[in-house]
C-alpha cells in the first residue's frame, strides 16, 4: 500500500509539472533561448492602417488653466460648460436651466415630493459690517485702485459745467423744498402714542432714499438732454430709476470648508447671489472702451485670499433661484451699462456700526459689489459664462450718492470663472475708486452752501465717456443665430424664459414661502407644464438630467393632461 501510494503521488506530480511547461510553450521570453527568432510575415492583413482609429489618449487636464483643481472635477466642470453651449441653442434656455438646476428635489414622511430652491449666500451693495472689503475682493477676484483713471481728466467739460451748473442748482433746491415728510393720518390727532424707533427709522429711510432717487433722476435726465444735441449715443440711451440688479457666481472655496451653499456641481464650490435696486441706470447698445489690457500687469494682480467665512461679515444664506439681471430683461436692447448710480442712505441704518475711518472702505466695497454684479449679468446676457470667459473686457461707470456725499467708480470685468481655485486665475478684475466728496455742506437761505465744482466734473465725464459705435469684434461670440430653427421651437424658448420672470422684482421676497399647489413652487410648476407641452423638443435637445424626473412622471400616466387652446404667444402669467 505504501508502494501504491509513492507511485501515484509521483505520478500526479509528473502531470502536473507536464501540463505546467505544456501552457507554457507559446509563452515568448520564458523558456525559449533569446537566441531564437522566429519568422514575421511581410503580407499584412487588410485592416492595417497607417493611422490609429481608436481614440487619442486624453490629457490629464482639459485646455486652459486650472491651478491645483483635480484633474476629474476639471473635466467634469469642462464637460458640462461644453453639454450647456452644445445643448442650449440660445441664452435664454441657458438662463431658465440655470434657475432650474438650483431646484431641490426630496420626499417627506408621506412620499409626496416637495421642491425647494437650494441655499446661497446672499449679497447686496451695501455692507453689513466694517472693514469687509477684503472678502469682497475675494469673492468677486477684484484689485482694488484708489484714484479713477487718469484718461477721465483729459475731457474738458469746464464750458459745459459753467451752463449745467445753475440749472443742476434750481433742480436740487426745487426738491429739498418741495417734497416734505408725509405725516400719518393718526398722528395728526394723537400726538400721545408711543412710537417704536425702529418703526420711524424705516419709514424715514425710505423717505430718504425716495427723495434721493428723485434728485438723482432730474439730475442725470437734464445733462443727458443737454448734451443729446451733440452727443447721438445719448439721444437713444435708456434711462431707468429702481432698476433691479442681479447677479448670480460660484466661488471655488481655496481648501475652506463651508457648511452651507455648497453647488451641487462641485462639492468645493459655494454660491453667491447678489440683489440691489439701482437708483439710477443710463444704458446704451455699445460697449465702452477698456480702460488698460486684460494682459497689463496691473490686470496681472494677485487679490489676497479672505480666510473668514461670510457669517463673520454679516453674509448668510437663504433660498433662491439663481438669477441674471442687469437692469433689463434679456432681449430688451441696450445690453451696456453707461453710468449706474445708487442711494447711499441705507449705509446710516446702520450707522454705529461705520466709523469716520470705516465708512470710505464700505463705500469702495459697495463700488465693487455692484460694478462686478452689472457686469457678470451682462455678461451672461452676450453668452459668456462661468464656462466661457469674455472675449473682451467689459466696463462699468458706478457712483454712489444721499444728493449730499459723492463717490464714484469704474470696473473693468477680465474674468468671471470664479469657480476655478486662486492658482488658475491669471487675471484680476480691476476697480478704480475715487475719493469721497460733497457736492454741497448744507441747505440754507435757498442757497447750497460750499457746492462742489468736482463732483459735477466726475459726473459729466462719466456721461461724456463715448461708446465705442463701430466695434471691430464680435461683441456675443458664443450665441447661435437661431432665425434658422422653426417657429415652435422659437415659441417654446420665448415662453419658457418668461417662466423665469414670473416672481416679479416688487414681490420677489415672497419667493420662499411661495408655496401653492400640491406644495410646489410656482417656478416648478410652471416649468412642468412649459416642459409637457414641449416635451418632443426638451427629449430631443435636452440630456436627461437637464428636465429631472417630469416628463418621466407623466409618461407613466394614462390620462395625459391636455390644455385647451393654449396661446403659445402669450406670455405665461399667474
Amino acid at each position: 500500500m505504501v508502494i501504491l501510494h509513492r507511485a501515484s503521488s509521483a505520478l500526479i506530480w509528473y502531470r502536473l509539472t507536464s501540463c505546467r511547461y505544456k501552457h507554457r510553450l507559446n509563452h515568448p521570453g520564458v523558456h525559449i533561448p533569446h537566441g531564437v527568432q522566429y519568422k514575421v510575415s511581410q503580407n499584412l492583413p487588410d485592416e492595417y492602417v497607417d493611422h490609429p482609429l481608436y481614440p487619442a489618449v486624453r490629457s490629464k487636464y482639459p485646455p486652459g488653466s486650472w491651478g491645483s483643481m483635480e484633474p476629474k472635477k476639471a473635466w467634469m466642470h469642462f464637460e458640462l460648460g461644453e453639454k450647456h453651449y452644445r445643448h442650449l441653442k440660445s441664452v435664454k434656455e441657458r438662463l431658465t436651466i440655470m434657475a432650474y438646476q438650483n431646484m431641490m428635489c426630496y420626499y417627506d414622511k408621506l412620499d409626496v415630493e416637495q421642491i425647494d430652491s437650494k441655499l446661497i449666500w446672499m449679497v447686496t451693495g451695501r455692507p453689513r459690517s466694517p472693514r469687509s472689503l477684503p472678502f469682497y475682493k475675494h469673492i468677486t477676484r477684484t484689485h482694488v485702485t484708489d484714484e479713477l483713471p487718469k484718461f477721465y481728466e483729459q475731457m474738458d467739460v469746464e464750458s459745459l459745467l459753467t451752463y449745467v451748473k445753475p440749472i443742476l442748482i434750481d433742480r436740487i433746491l426745487t426738491h429739498e423744498y418741495a417734497q416734505k415728510d408725509d405725516i400719518p393720518l393718526e398722528d395728526m390727532y394723537d400726538k400721545g402714542d408711543y412710537k417704536v424707533p425702529s418703526i420711524m427709522n424705516e419709514k424715514q429711510l425710505k423717505i430718504d432714499q425716495s427723495r434721493t432717487t428723485n434728485v438723482l433722476t432730474d439730475m442725470v435726465r437734464t445733462i443727458v438732454n443737454v448734451l443729446a444735441e451733440h452727443k447721438p449715443y445719448l439721444r437713444k440711451a435708456l434711462i431707468g430709476s429702481d432698476v433691479p440688479v442681479e447677479a448670480w457666481w460660484s466661488l471655488n472655496l481655496d481648501g475652506q470648508k463651508y457648511d452651507r451653499a455648497k453647488w451641487h456641481h462641485d462639492q468645493n464650490t459655494t454660491s453667491f447671489q447678489f440683489r440691489d435696486k439701482a437708483a439710477v441706470q443710463v444704458k446704451t447698445s455699445k460697449p465702452l472702451k477698456s480702460i488698460v489690457d486684460p494682459n497689463s500687469t496691473l490686470c496681472q494682480t494677485p487679490v489676497p485670499l479672505c480666510p473668514y467665512h461670510p457669517p463673520a461679515f454679516k453674509v448668510f444664506t437663504d433660498r433662491y433661484l439663481p438669477m441674471q439681471i442687469p437692469g433689463h430683461w434679456h432681449g430688451e436692447g441696450h445690453d451696456f451699462n453707461l453710468l449706474s448710480i445708487y442711494s447711499m442712505d441705507s449705509l446710516y441704518q446702520h450707522d454705529s456700526y461705520f466709523n469716520e475711518d470705516e465708512l470710505l472702505p464700505s463705500l469702495m466695497s459697495w463700488i465693487v459689489n455692484a460694478g462686478h454684479a452689472e457686469l457678470l449679468a451682462q455678461a451672461y446676457y452676450l453668452g459668456f459664462s462661468m464656462w466661457r470667459e469674455p472675449t473682451y473686457p467689459l466696463i462699468a461707470q458706478t457712483a454712489v450718492s444721499n444728493r449730499r456725499q459723492w463717490i464714484f467708480g469704474v470696473y473693468q470685468l477680465n474674468t468671471i470663472s470664479h469657480f476655478k481655485p486662486h492658482d488658475a486665475q491669471t487675471t484680476s478684475n480691476i476697480c478704480w475708486v475715487s475719493p469721497l466728496m460733497n457736492l454741497y455742506d448744507r441747505v440754507e437761505n435757498g442757497e447750497l452752501v460750499n457746492f462742489n465744482d468736482d463732483v459735477l466734473r466726475h459726473l459729466l465725464r462719466f456721461i461724456l465717456n463715448e461708446p465705442i459705435m463701430e466695434p471691430n469684434w464680435n461683441l456675443t461670440p458664443y450665441v447661435e443665430d437661431i432665425s434658422n430653427i422653426d417657429e415652435r421651437y422659437k415659441k417654446f424658448i420665448r415662453n419658457l424664459y418668461e417662466v423665469v420672470k414670473l416672481e416679479k422684482q416688487d414681490s420677489r421676497e415672497h419667493h420662499r414661502w411661495a408655496k401653492i399647489h400640491h406644495d410646489t413652487t410656482v417656478f416648478n410648476r410652471r416649468y412642468a407644464m412649459m416642459t409637457t407641452l414641449f416635451k418632443d423638443i426638451v427629449f430631443d435637445n435636452w440630456p436627461r438630467e437637464w428636465y429631472g424626473r417630469t416628463l418621466e412622471r407623466i409618461e407613466r400616466k394614462k390620462n395625459m393632461p391636455t390644455f385647451k387652446e393654449y396661446d403659445l404667444l402669450m406670455s405665461v402669467s399667474r
